[in-house]
């Protein structure tokens, strides 16, 4: 009977132990800063080495020594490490270890180590990213592949965005991630346990985590959908102007992209643009945002036109004058 209530009493204490601590968090957030929870307070008492992600106690090994490295395998075939806070994904041809895990959206910067650069390659919008670097910050989509010219795969990808966006629609969670919460402008929504609708324009704060390492992740980010305001002056409905067009309603941060007759050109200080001809205009806001206009500018007298014409007519006239007066001076003899 003693022996059924020690044990009884072990089985209560282990419940109620990870009934406490299930939900502390060896934690990141989307830029790989950790956030309050038991690793962090630990971290903040000078304890440098591994955290389990249940109990949130360090990990020591028989006898009483830190381990020096705890990795563990995630559900899509990464390897974590805890001390680093980084998944390695390795082939053939070699590895890439990444502070975020394949298909996570983050607007912070991401830390990548590769081995095998040969073997290795990075693309970042579809384009191919000719020197590997060791962070990466810029905003895009970014994938690295493995393998050669007759076999190549998908190692991982991920995105970063900027604080305020207007690229997202929806954030798919990674493989192995299930979403804790979800708040929009401070307020909890309804979620799905694998995705989040961001068509709602807001502030975002989305707290994920890694079912397997327990590690939770938040991506904090406003979600903007507005296209930039601005007109076209001066541009009919069929897309025809008669004169000088002007762009109303630029804002400061606003990008002004110029195609005149297919060659890139600029706005003058006026934000006008006068020449005859075809042009093609993108404006696009600090979220990414964007408004394309296509245009011609008939020929038109404007003034510098006017004076060039009036030039030329200058000179014919004083040719024709000139011959006159020689002419009749011929006569005269």
């Amino acid at each position: 009977m003693r022996k059924s209530i020690i044990t009884l009493g072990i089985i209560l204490a282990g419940a109620g132990s990870f009934g406490t601590l299930s939900r502390v968090y060896a934690a990141a957030d989307a830029s790989g800063e950790t956030f309050t929870g038991a690793a962090e307070i630990l971290r903040d008492e000078g304890y440098s080495g591994p955290i389990d992600p249940i109990t949130g106690e360090p990990i020591q090994d028989d006898d009483g020594e830190e381990k020096k490295q705890v990795e563990v395998q995630t559900s899509d075939g990464s390897y974590y490490n805890r001390n680093e806070n980084m998944y390695t994904y390795s082939s053939e041809y070699g590895k890439v270890e990444c502070s975020v895990a394949d298909g996570m959206i983050v607007t912070g910067e991401v830390e990548v180590v590769v081995e095998g650069s040969s073997g290795i390659t990075l693309y970042k919008d579809g384009n191919k990213v000719t020197d590997i670097p060791e962070e990466i910050s810029d905003p895009g989509s970014y994938m690295f592949i493995s393998g050669d010219v007759n076999n190549k795969n998908q190692l991982l990808g991920f995105r970063i965005v900027k604080k305020t966006t207007g690229v997202l629609n929806q954030y798919v969670m990674p493989d192995g991630f299930y979403i804790d919460s979800v708040t929009i402008d401070g307020t909890e929504r309804n979620s799905g346990f694998k995705s989040v609708d961001m068509n709602e324009e807001g502030y975002y704060e989305i707290h994920y985590t890694n079912t397997v390492t327990q590690v939770g992740y938040t991506l904090k980010v406003t979600v903007d959908h507005t296209p930039p305001q601005v007109t076209f002056k001066g541009v009919d409905k069929n897309n025809k102007a008669k004169g000088p067009v002007t762009i109303k309603g630029l804002e400061e941060d606003d990008i002004v992209t110029v195609t005149f007759n297919g060659k890139k050109t600029s706005l003058n200080m006026d934000n006008k643009l006068t020449e005859s001809g075809r042009y093609k205009v993108v404006v696009t806001d600090q979220a990414g945002n964007r408004v394309e206009k296509a245009f011609t500018i008939l020929i038109y007298l404007n003034l510098s036109s006017t004076l060039f014409i009036a030039i030329i007519l200058a000179i014919i006239i004083g040719v024709c004058i000139a011959l006159y007066v020689t002419r009749k001076r011929l006569r005269v003899r």
